[in-house]
């Protein structure tokens, strides 16, 4: 019926093909991990007034990077919050960005520009770098986030905050309602690396 000369090569062809789709899988893995395995300084973001903004002159540096809003119930709280985190650890290397977000319940009205400066200095939030008004989640969401989210849930509201260390890897993710005062720890831990 089968005879060692039909049999060999078939399954020498079958062993091989089986190797090829494996390496084939694994690269195609490889590759999209590759895409990924970009750090926060590989981006480009752009600022109020629509200038890019190349994230790696903030390489070296700890940043905190936060979606926020003006008129979300948690507002007042993480501004005050982010002022101290300013204040109290800038000199020794803490960046806080901010990406106004109007996604959730339309908190964040502003235009970006001149109205958004305006609204910050009305409320006394001296709270960091302040960015274009960007989506967070969903098919639009901006890439940094994409990059922030890639393996964890969806942005879930305003205030939502990732630590990133000093070479512009994701340190950790904390939720909206955490108090930013919640995170002097993680900070002072980056800080001293």
């Amino acid at each position: 019926m089968f005879d060692k000369e039909t049999i060999f090569p078939g399954l020498m062809a079958a062993v091989a093909l089986v190797a090829v789709l494996q390496t084939r899988s694994r690269l195609q893995q490889d590759l999209q991990n590759m895409r990924w395995r970009l750090t926060i300084h590989a981006l480009t973001v752009r600022d109020t007034f629509g200038r890019p903004v190349q994230l790696d002159k903030f390489a070296g540096q700890v940043m905190l990077i936060v979606n926020i809003a003006s008129k979300c119930g948690l507002t007042s709280t993480q501004y005050n919050g982010l002022r101290y985190l300013l204040e109290e650890y800038e000199d020794r290397g803490l960046r806080i960005l901010n990406f106004p977000c109007n996604q959730f319940g339309a908190q964040m009205p502003e235009s970006d520009g001149q109205e958004m400066l305006d609204h910050l200095r009305r409320e006394g939030a001296n709270i960091g770098q302040l960015f274009a008004k960007i989506d967070v989640k969903g098919a639009q969401a901006d890439p940094l986030y994409k990059l922030l989210t890639r393996h964890q849930h969806d942005i879930e509201w305003n205030f939502v905050k990732f630590l990133v260390d000093r070479r512009g890897n994701i340190y950790k993710r904390y939720g909206a309602e955490l108090e930013p005062v919640a995170l002097t720890d993680d900070i002072e831990l980056l800080l001293g690396r």
